[in-house]
């Protein structure tokens, strides 16, 4: 008795709605959607970050804004313009390559960094050449961190006494086009975080796992409600009608379910309503669009996700929008605390990949953003106090030299 009970379970029979073991259960499972969600996992935190709109937003926020930005190339102690005039870094300014501007270098580091966890810039020089410099480079590249892996050496006796890269990393491996492997002399690999095991940077997206998750079970639940609809439940008979257990046998019961599958739904050319000659009810076993409140999930979501990388609430999308005013301080705090940081951060990294004299670097003009206007006038009214007060501040024996020679050094750059 006991293995004709467990047999029959593992092995369904395919008749009549009414049986009480729970073989429809099975016999129905065959019909829907078996894949999992899928789940985060960091090597694909690029690809995500490209195609999931919560994700997407706060980075490219970032990364738009410091490519927005007019570079210059300064001196590093002075941060004032310098006419840097060599020919082949006039041309790789405008065009590092074939298919990029200089912003193009900063977007893509910087999403890249934000995503993955690691950005890596390439100096293309001619093979015949070993060493780069500035008057040999051909082109200038950052390439994609999801299809960029440094391989380690087999034997590094000790790790924490390098002093060059190469000394770890035997080469990199990449694919454009075709795939590519490269000398790690000629990389220059930023990352977010500390660097693990595998060589690679951790992806900030980390810390947001749970909710990237969250996002991808969501899209997935309402993917299948549209795609399953019309067909997400139980046929039954009807209790005061007959005929539907004499008229469904197994064969007749394939043939239902192909139809239902192929012709009802929403999607495609299917029919938005199914019509049946038998008497039936239907037993609802999905919910419903409304039901799962998918822009309630994915709305906390967006917002955790944007917090990391320093967006307040007001700057993330949602169906209650926030007050002009708090966007504005929003995006003052962002600039002050993230975008100003984040511009001059790559501008550096773009120096070395462009290997600049080493008195030199790119530095963002922040002159033209409207929004820190506001700073700037701030900074001026405070300047304007102090200097009205020297003389005052000298009389009650209080230092003013280092006060003064700040602002005319600030005063006389401009």
């Amino acid at each position: 008795m006991i293995r004709e009970w467990f047999g029959r379970r593992s092995k369904p029979q395919k008749f009549a709605e009414r049986d009480t073991s729970g073989d429809w259960l099975v016999y129905f499972n065959q019909y829907a959607n078996s894949e999992a969600p899928k789940k985060f996992h960091c090597d694909e935190s690029y690809s995500l970050a490209g195609s999931i709109a919560e994700i997407f937003y706060p980075i490219d926020m970032i990364a738009d804004a410091c490519a927005s930005l007019e570079y210059e190339v300064v001196d590093k102690k002075t941060l004032l313009p310098v006419e840097y005039d060599n020919p082949n870094f006039q041309k790789l300014f405008k065009r590092p390559n074939p298919y990029c501007k200089f912003s193009d270098l900063v977007y893509q580091g910087i999403f890249a960094k934000f995503s993955d966890g690691n950005c890596y810039d390439y100096t293309k020089i001619p093979d015949s050449y070993k060493n780069p410099y500035i008057d040999i480079i051909s082109n200038i590249w950052t390439l994609d961190p999801s299809l960029t892996k440094p391989m380690l050496k087999e034997a590094i006796p000790n790790p924490w006494s390098v002093k060059e890269k190469n000394e770890l990393i035997a080469y990199y491996k990449t694919f454009f086009l075709y795939k590519h492997t490269i000398d790690p002399r000629y990389i220059r690999h930023n990352t977010m975080f500390e660097i693990g095991r595998n060589g690679k940077g951790r992806s900030p997206l980390t810390a947001v796992e749970k909710n990237i998750n969250n996002l991808l079970a969501v899209y997935s639940a309402r993917l299948n409600v549209y795609e399953k609809n019309m067909n997400g439940g139980i046929l039954s008979a009807d209790a005061s009608k007959t005929g539907l257990e004499a008229q469904v046998d197994p064969i007749e019961r394939e043939k239902i379910m192909k139809d239902l599958q192929n012709r009802n739904g929403l999607t495609g050319s299917k029919n938005f309503i199914g019509i049946s000659s038998i008497p039936m009810k239907f037993i609802k076993t999905i919910g419903t669009i409304s039901e799962i409140q998918p822009f309630d999930e994915t709305e906390v979501d967006a917002m955790a996700i944007a917090s990391i990388f320093g967006l307040d609430a007001d700057l993330v999308p949602k169906r209650a929008p926030s007050k002009y005013s708090n966007k504005i301080d929003g995006e003052r705090k962002l600039w002050q605390t993230v975008i100003k940081s984040t511009a001059i951060e790559r501008g550096v990294e773009l120096a070395e990949a462009y290997y600049l004299p080493d008195d030199l670097t790119f530095y963002p003009n922040f002159q033209n953003v409207e929004i820190l206007q506001e700073d700037k006038k701030t900074s001026y009214e405070a300047d304007e106090i102090l200097i009205r007060n020297l003389a005052s501040l000298k009389e009650n024996g209080v230092s003013v030299e280092d006060n003064f020679a700040k602002i005319k050094d600030k005063y006389d750059s401009i």
